[in-house]
């Protein structure tokens, strides 16, 4: 049985970049912020850089706090909802930032972006194809 999926979006991503690397605007409250992060399949949510925070002023404590696990350590965040924007979609999503700057990466993760999306990557090409999921 073969299965067929179709896809609004093509995205040919960096082979130059470890990982899946992806541009990102996240707006809230008016303010764009333009960033990159890295598809995280086996990252339960989206996290981002406490710095970006700041950028778009919003008010980091008020936030729902999380401790993440991560190999090295453990990561406080707070999350908010803010717009996403990536491969020509965007939407509404609930994502984290960090609570102390220095993160190394921002990441998409499985609640606030992969579950938003149908997507498929044929990583040989360096292609991401993507459709949101109610689509």
């Amino acid at each position: 049985m073969i299965t067929t999926l179709e896809f609004n979006e093509k995205y040919v991503y960096p082979s130059n970049k470890p990982g899946i690397t992806l541009p990102v605007i996240l707006t809230y409250g008016g303010l764009s912020y333009n960033v990159s992060a890295k598809v995280d399949p086996g990252s339960e949510v989206c996290l981002f850089k406490q710095e970006i925070a700041l950028e778009l002023n919003l008010p980091l404590e008020n936030g729902l706090p999380i401790t993440l696990d991560s190999l090295g350590s453990s990561i406080e965040a707070y999350g908010h909802e803010v717009i996403l924007q990536t491969c020509g979609m965007a939407f509404t999503s609930f994502v984290y930032f960090a609570k102390y700057p220095g993160l190394r990466r921002n990441l998409l993760g499985r609640q606030g972006w992969l579950r938003q999306l149908r997507i498929a990557i044929v990583d040989y090409d360096n292609t991401l194809y993507l459709s949101r999921y109610y689509e």
